[in-house]
């Protein structure tokens, strides 16, 4: 947009005053009065970049109709002016005349998607392709747009497009330097490990080579992905890459390769279990999301030790702690060494109020791995959250999961709300910060130190960790908690 700003130059003016010259050399007199009105006011409003000069451009192209061209000028001024809206007749009658610049049908094409027409916007881009050359511009905007619509195929070919439009206008990239291109092999690896994974893992491994930041997915799909393709499974193939997806909380492209999955085996209950938990994790899922695949998953297979653990969790989201404690029970008999559904079914006798038989679940889990920091941390938040025997049980557990973990930033950050509780302010700030040196962006510590330091009246502190918290967790208890603390407790100016 804020190249269009400039669009107005003296180079443009020149060109239009030179016009009326040759105009009046030629005898022609096209309302002449009005034209230089015209002109004053378009050169006027040029400072303000306003709707105003792209009305006073169109109403020039409508005296001078031999210069088409106005119409795109003033359609980039509408554009700039932010008013797609206005902008789109003004380039399309560019575009009747056959005289649309490219820059003209990118910004056509911005134009329609602002105004929430997608496919006009694919239409005008698609031609840029057709009329001319194909550009990283052109073709990156249909990619997004493909993508918008679910449609993998695509996007999927105008990306490998523009890997090649983009490696031809490329010198090799040196050593330890990150290539532009390394994006576009991982936006494919991607969309190919959840639409098409036998052709994931190369550009996959690509991408993980060229980009440190993209580099932990990347090697883990790809390794997930290799290491069920010799199983000869194409469902259980997009199960893994799901699952991994998932892990990541892509979820997006987590639930596309769980359809695809079920597509391929409508028998596979696993899938269809899998595919009602993701359905439940998109962004702003309807209210009964997922329970349909669930269902379905459990008619397939009653004993699925999946269907059962997520039914538990769709019921114990919409607060029906019965009918979730049925489901997490079944699960639990099912896999009776899982030591994290022992600490489900704790948080859900501790929902019910019965924290001693919920303490025997946390217990359960650690003596069936004492060997996994979560179990001893899920004990201690366990007893934060209920003000369980801080001295004699959360503390040591959560001790014990730092000696199993000491650089994950959850346990030291448990490790200091214990320390929050008994008093020890010191040690429990200690604490938060290593959390943070570990992991910068890990919203509940924030939280906390938010909270550290509202009550060592430290408000420029408390506020800029508070308001990390919002911003890294939007949409979570994190961020309404850190809301509410800075509502309360922090004036603004303090």
């Amino acid at each position: 947009m804020k190249d269009m700003r400039k669009l107005w130059d003296e180079g443009l003016i020149q060109r239009i005053l030179g016009l009326l010259i040759l105009i009046s050399l030629l005898g022609i007199a096209p309302r002449p009065h009005a034209v230089r009105r015209g002109f004053e006011l378009a050169r006027q409003a040029q400072s303000a970049n306003s709707l105003q000069a792209a009305e006073e451009l169109a109403r020039l192209a409508e005296y001078l109709p031999w210069r088409g061209e106005l119409w795109e000028e003033a359609g980039h001024y509408a554009m700039a002016s932010d008013a797609p809206p206005e902008a789109i007749p003004y380039f399309t009658k560019a575009l009747a005349a056959d005289i649309l610049s490219v820059s003209g049908y990118l910004a056509l094409g911005d134009a329609y998607l602002l105004s929430d027409d997608i496919d006009s916007a694919i239409k005008t881009w698609e031609t840029i392709n057709e009329k001319f050359t194909p550009s990283e511009e052109s073709l990156t905007r249909l990619a997004e747009a493909y993508l918008t619509k679910d449609d993998y195929d695509g996007t999927i070919n105008i990306l490998k497009e523009l890997l090649d439009l983009q490696s031809s206008n490329l010198h090799p990239p040196t050593s330890n330097t990150q290539s532009p291109i390394s994006n576009i092999y991982y936006d494919l690896g991607i969309l190919l490990a959840a639409h098409q994974p036998e052709s994931a893992p190369p550009y996959l491994l690509q991408a993980a080579e060229r980009d440190p930041d993209v580099e932990t997915l990347a090697r883990e799909l790809a390794f997930v992905i290799q290491r069920a393709l010799p199983k000869d499974e194409p469902a259980y193939t997009f199960l893994v890459a799901g699952q991994k997806f998932a892990q990541h909380n892509q979820w997006a492209h987590a639930a596309h390769a769980f359809l695809r999955a079920t597509q391929i085996r409508p028998d596979y209950a696993e899938a269809w279990a899998y595919l009602g938990e993701a359905c439940q994790q998109i962004e702003n899922p309807p209210p009964e999301a997922g329970f349909t695949e669930l269902e379905h998953a459990l008619a397939l297979d009653p004993a699925s030790l999946a269907a059962n653990t997520f039914m538990a969790l769709y019921w114990q989201r919409r607060e029906d702690p019965q009918l979730a404690q049925e489901y997490l029970q079944t699960a639990a008999d099912l896999d009776p060494h899982n030591a994290t559904l022992q600490i489900h079914l704790g948080e859900m006798w501790a929902r019910g109020g019965d924290l001693s038989t919920a303490q025997t679940f946390y217990e359960k889990a650690i003596e069936l791995d004492p060997y996994d920091s979560a179990s001893y941390q899920a004990l201690a938040e366990f007893c934060i959250r209920y003000n369980l025997d801080l001295h004699e049980i959360a503390l040591p557990a959560a001790r014990q999961a730092l000696s199993l973990a000491p650089n994950n930033p959850a346990s030291l950050d448990v490790m200091g709300q214990i320390l929050f509780r008994l008093g020890d302010y010191l040690n429990a700030e200690r604490f938060y910060l290593q959390a943070l040196e570990n992991d910068e962006r890990y919203p509940p510590t924030h939280l906390h130190l938010g909270l550290l330091y509202t009550l060592q009246d430290q408000p420029a502190l408390a506020r800029s960790h508070l308001s990390l918290a919002i911003t890294l967790a939007p949409n979570t208890p994190t961020a309404d908690h850190a809301r509410r603390l800075m509502e309360d407790n922090l004036k603004t100016g303090d």
